[in-house]
């Protein structure tokens, strides 16, 4: 009988409570178990990322088959020498483990202004996960954690989104999973500290040309003194809010220009969109020029995403007897 490693208190810790929120989560254990294919675990080289793959390669048994782990590196290039000695502690890394390492390349991003280098890089990595796990029907673990949750609550709160998108990131979406969103920033570290795995810190995550950044340094630490389990208490709202809109397992996202087109559409036909319409709407948005998407909707509408034979344009589309109709440059 095969022997494995037991986890030390924190990692214990860790362990059960990745397993305890898949499990409420309904997802079958080991996940992908009895399927050909690979489950792919999201790597930067940060402590989150980093926790989340050593925590599953060498406790995770009761999660994943390690033979079936996969890591994947994105190196977005956008600081240099600095993206490249990220991707080079990577490849140690895994080489370590003796896991499985996909490295994509991409060009840095040519738009100006910080928030929206971080937006191109998030579609980016998006569009890469979705083509991966096309491959097999795979699974793509990220390590977004509770402190990302409560994060994106509030910030949803201030920005006026919550109505929509009240539920933050979810456990699920498309093919991602987030196993880490019930576990503090801090316990990720302290996990690599007792397992003395160092990790990288990114300067962009202190740029103060990034919001995000800006609301992670200034505000939220003033909220924690404050209000001690705000943190806590967001999580628990993100979590209420999912389950009362049936978010499940997907995952609501930011408001955006297709947003703005859609809620003219729906108004305009006297619809009321429901969370399940924008969340199928956001996965229809990432797909390439040449797909076609439809859903049916209450009153006999029906809702249809298309681009045009040239794909520079993407078109929306709300059918019945007279389309309604709205197109934006993509």
């Amino acid at each position: 009988m095969r022997s494995y490693p037991k986890p030390g208190p924190v990692g214990g810790r860790l362990i059960r409570e990745v397993i305890g929120l898949l499990r409420a989560e309904k997802m079958p254990l080991p996940l992908n178990a009895g399927v050909d294919s690979h489950i792919l675990i999201a790597l930067s080289g940060g402590a989150d990322s980093l926790a989340l793959a050593l925590l599953l390669a060498k406790y995770g048994r009761r999660v994943v088959d390690r033979k079936k782990i996969r890591l994947l590196h994105v190196n977005h290039g956008w600081r240099g020498k600095e993206s490249d000695a990220d991707e080079a502690f990577v490849r140690d890394f895994a080489k370590r483990l003796k896991l499985r390492l996909d490295v994509v390349r991409l060009d840095p991003p040519s738009a100006n202004g910080g928030e929206s280098w971080e937006d191109l890089a998030r579609q980016e990595r998006k569009k890469i996960f979705a083509t991966r796990a096309a491959k097999g029907g795979r699974l793509v673990l990220t390590a977004h954690q509770a402190d990302d949750l409560a994060e994106t609550v509030l910030w949803r709160l201030l920005t006026g989104a919550s109505d929509t998108h009240g539920g933050g990131i979810a456990v699920r979406h498309g093919v991602e999973l987030r196993p880490l969103l019930r576990v503090r920033k801090e316990a990720l570290r302290e996990f690599l500290l007792e397992e003395a795995q160092p990790w990288r810190e990114d300067a962009t995550n202190r740029d103060p040309r990034f919001q995000r950044a800006r609301m992670r340094l200034e505000l939220m630490p003033v909220l924690e003194a404050l209000f001690p389990r705000s943190v806590e208490h967001l999580v628990a709202l993100a979590f209420r809010a999912q389950q009362r809109d049936g978010a499940g397992t997907s995952e609501t996202v930011p408001p955006g220009e297709w947003q703005e087109t859609l809620g003219a559409l729906f108004g305009s036909a006297g619809l009321k969109p429901r969370r399940a319409h924008w969340e199928w709407a956001a996965a229809a948005s990432g797909l390439s020029a040449s797909k076609r998407a439809e859903l049916h909707l209450p009153q006999g509408w029906k809702l249809i995403r298309e681009a045009q034979r040239n794909g520079a344009r993407e078109s929306w589309r709300l059918e019945r007897d007279k389309p309604l109709e709205c197109q934006r440059k993509s």
